[in-house]
Parts: structure tokens; C-alpha cells; sequence
């Protein structure tokens, strides 16, 4: 049995984050295939369960860096796919005969994805996801022919099956025919009820191999996250990070049995964007601030998560979340006592253009090279033997020279008796033959994370403690 994993924006961030889950022994598997868009997952073991179903909403829940999950039911290879739509039509008998064992495909899966079809009132939405969103085929062939084709070719056998009714989504048009075009988001499946049973998101997801369909299984919540990280109380806009990318720095700890025993800490604790993500997926979480104010807004913040939720108080507080100077760490907390760090320390001024090469140089040299020689040497007195630390470090572009700047990361790390650990690897994930999809290197030790044109660029990185 195969699943079908919708990946965030940062495909690579996802796919590494998965890929960490899949290791571990609840939800041991591997990814069999990817695009920019989806993952394709195969268990070992889960899918052999009777409530499967559950495990994948529970791993849903801790994931970051997925949008959805689907079963896959059937496959398309590619050439099949080309030969039904291709880009300019050459020979039309070919044509008809291809789109006739697509039908032919989808026809037998319908029963399937909806297991009860006689005198039933169906709706349901076709997802594609392309293996590249910048490609010609998607704009021009699968958003114009393939989706009109998809949805008339399910609802029409939908009614011979004996549907009361075959409703399906439909897409803006001013989309379709411009070819720019994104498929139904999370909040999309939970508004139009797609995870009922007479309803269903139907995904048709591409990849160098060919197209995959699957019916959407369990969604995110994007919803939830954002309420989090926009209605708290207190919250610094500039210098915080994202809640899914919060929530993929927890996962890279991996901790993922006994989270409630586990002991975490965030250096830089601000107004608690690790904090409160920390305090949701079940850890016992710690963070320390040299700003007094960043630790009164964490401890509100997290008073006003607790009340939200309606979670658990905790009593202790104060001794969790304190101001405490970075180079005091390890005369603070208890040799070994943590199981895991995860943080994002001050990356430097904001910009609002492009600092010249020696600007820089003088901030990595003077600043940022200290600052994080002590996050090493301190984090390695206060974790367990093997605990992780997983942190952020800047990627500056600059006016004068086309490469960003960055620290040697990994250098000062390997000096504190740290090892790096590859986010990414070849031996787990297979690499791809399209150039934007290829992994440059066999292992990545770090995944960028940025928008178009941001000055200071956000590099993540995974250590382990010797």
C-alpha cells in the first residue's frame, strides 16, 4: 500500500522532515518517489493496521512540513499520461486510445474511493499537483485539458454507477485558462467536508515516474497554527519564525516516543514561537532569554495557550522560563539535562538593502562567529549524550559579491564535539534526474529556508552531541 504526502513550499525542509519520521520504529517506512509536490510513502507496518487511519491523523498532527496525506489507489505511468495529453496533438487515434484506459482507471477505482455509490449525492474536487508548478505541461495541458477531462470523466461514471447526484469543485475559470493554477488547500478540504464519505478531495499527483491518484485521507490544519501565532498575546513580527517551521525544528530533535518526558530548551526564547509549538506536541519545554521582557511575554503567551486549549496548567512557570545570559548556561541547569535544543538566535540587523562584503564579514566575525561558539560549547554541557541541538544561522546576500555569507556552521560545531547530521540522504531518498529537483550533494547537512529577495536568508542545521 502506498501513500501520497502533499509537501509544503519548502519541498526539501518536508521531504526531511518525513523522511525523520520515517525512521523512527512507530512509523518506519521510506520514500519511494517524489516531486516538488508530493512524496510517496510506503510502511512497513502501519498500513498493516486495522485503524490505520488514525496513526496517519496522529502523524499529521506532529508534521510541519506536510498539507495532506491521501491512499494511493492506482498509477499512471508517465508516457501513458503524455500520450493521452501531450503538449501538441499528432496522432488522435493515439490520443483516444490512451484517455480510454485512463477512464478505464479511474472507472474501477471509484468504487474504491467512495465505497458506497448507489443513490448517493457525491461531491468531489480533482487536485493535480505537478512535479514542477513552473512547468509548460501543467500550465498548458494538465490545467486546460487534463482537469476539464478528469472532472466530466468521474462524474459521468459516478452516474452510471447509479449516483443520485456527481457534483465536483469548480475551479475558478479566469485560472484554468490562464494555466495558474493551485489546487484546493487544507482549509478547502475541511469547508467542503472532503474527508466524509460521499465526499472526497481526489489527488492526482506527478512525478518523473508518472501520476499517482489517491483519495486525501487527513489534512492539516492550517487554521489552528495560525490562530496560535496571530492571536497570541505578544509577538515580535520581524524576528519570528514560522509555526510549521517551529514545529519541523521540534521534529528534527527526534524525539518521538515519550515526548512528555522530554526535556527542551530554547536559548533564545523571545516571545516563544519554539515554546508554545513545543508545548502542544506534548514536551516539556524550557527556554531562557537575556531580555526580561521576552520572558514575561513567553509565560502570557503561554498562559493565554493553556486557557485557549484548555490545557493543563503548569504551576511552574517561572522556573521553566527565565532570564538567563547565554554564556551562564551551564552554570544554570544540571550537567546532561536536557534531552534536546532547539533555537533561532538573533541572525543580525534587519536590513532593508544589501550590506556591502566587509558590512558582513564584520557582523559573521565580530558578532555572529562568537555568539554561536557559545551556543556550542554551552548546549554541550547541558544535553544527554546524543541529544540534539537543532538551530538556524544566517545566509547574507550581499551588494558586492553574487555568493551569500555564512559561517562555518559545522566547523565550530565539530570543534565542541558536535557531528552533524544529514537532513537529506541519498541512501533513504532517491535522487531525481530534473535538475531543480536534484540533490547537489549525496547528504545535506543544511536546507535553506527563504523568501524571494530576503537579505538575511535562514539555514537550519542538526547536531548531535557526541
Amino acid at each position: 500500500m502506498k501513500f501520497l504526502f502533499v509537501l509544503g513550499s519548502n519541498y526539501k525542509l518536508s521531504l526531511a522532515e518525513l523522511d525523520a519520521f520515517l525512521k523512527s520504529p512507530q512509523y518506519k517506512g521510506r520514500i519511494i518517489d517524489y516531486s516538488s509536490n508530493v512524496a510517496i510513502v510506503e510502511f512497513e507496518e502501519l498500513d498493516s493496521k486495522k485503524y490505520y487511519v488514525n496513526e496517519l491523523e496522529t502523524l499529521q498532527y506532529y508534521l510541519g512540513g506536510t498539507q495532506k496525506i491521501a491512499k494511493a489507489f492506482d498509477f499512471i505511468d508517465l508516457y501513458s499520461l503524455k500520450n493521452a495529453f501531450p503538449l501538441k496533438i499528432s496522432n488522435f487515434n493515439e490520443v483516444k486510445r490512451e484517455r480510454k484506459k485512463i477512464k478505464s482507471i479511474l472507472d474501477k477505482n471509484l468504487d474504491l474511493i467512495f465505497p458506497t455509490i448507489d443513490n448517493k449525492n457525491i461531491f468531489f474536487a480533482v487536485s493535480i499537483y505537478p512535479n514542477l508548478f513552473n512547468d509548460k505541461y501543467y500550465r498548458e495541458v494538465l490545467v486546460k485539458h487534463f482537469l476539464p477531462f478528469l472532472n466530466k470523466s468521474i462524474s459521468k461514471s459516478l452516474k452510471k454507477k447509479n449516483a443520485n447526484k456527481a457534483i465536483y469543485f469548480k475551479y475558478p475559470e479566469k485560472n484554468i485558462n490562464s494555466g495558474n493554477l493551485n489546487p484546493i488547500f487544507p482549509h478547502h478540504v475541511i469547508q467542503y467536508e472532503l474527508l466524509e464519505q460521499n465526499r472526497a478531495e481526489i489527488i492526482f499527483g506527478i512525478t518523473e515516474e508518472g501520476c499517482y491518484l489517491a483519495r486525501t485521507f487527513t489534512v492539516d490544519d492550517p487554521n489552528f497554527k495560525r490562530k496560535i501565532d496571530e492571536k497570541r498575546p505578544f509577538k515580535e513580527f520581524k524576528s519570528s519564525i514560522p509555526p510549521k517551521l517551529a514545529v519541523m525544528m521540534l521534529n528534527f530533535l527526534n524525539i518521538f516516543e515519550n515526548r512528555h518526558k522530554s526535556k527542551i530548551l530554547d536559548i533564545f526564547v523571545g516571545n516563544g514561537d519554539i515554546a508554545l509549538f513545543a508545548l502542544i506536541e506534548d514536551f516539556q519545554v524550557y527556554g531562557i532569554d537575556e531580555d526580561e521582557k521576552n520572558i514575561e511575554n513567553t509565560i502570557k503567551n503561554i498562559q493565554w495557550l493553556q486557557n485557549e486549549l484548555e490545557l493543563p496548567t503548569l504551576t511552574n512557570l517561572n522556573e521553566r522560563f527565565q532570564k538567563i545570559s547565554i554564556e551562564d548556561l551551564s552554570t544554570r541547569f544540571e550537567k546532561n539535562f536536557f534531552d534536546g535544543i532547539a533555537t533561532k538566535p538573533n541572525l543580525g540587523p534587519f536590513y532593508k538593502e544589501k550590506p556591502y562584503y566587509s558590512e558582513a564579514v564584520e557582523l559573521l566575525q565580530t558578532k555572529l562567529e562568537p555568539l554561536y561558539e557559545i551556543i556550542f560549547r554551552e548546549s554541550y554541557q547541558i544535553l544527554k549524550p546524543n541529544g540534539r541541538l537543532v538551530l538556524i544561522a544566517p545566509s547574507i546576500s550581499v551588494i558586492d559579491d553574487k555568493k551569500d555569507l555564512r559561517l562555518n556552521i559545522q566547523n565550530i560545531a565539530t570543534n565542541n564535539d558536535f557531528i552533524k547530521i544529514p537532513l537529506i540522504n541519498t541512501d533513504r531518498i532517491v535522487n531525481k534526474s530534473n535538475r531543480e529537483l536534484q540533490f547537489r550533494k549525496n547528504k545535506l547537512y543544511s536546507i535553506l529556508d527563504a523568501k524571494k529577495g530576503q537579505i538575511i536568508k535562514r539555514k537550519l542545521y542538526v547536531f548531535e552531541k557526541k
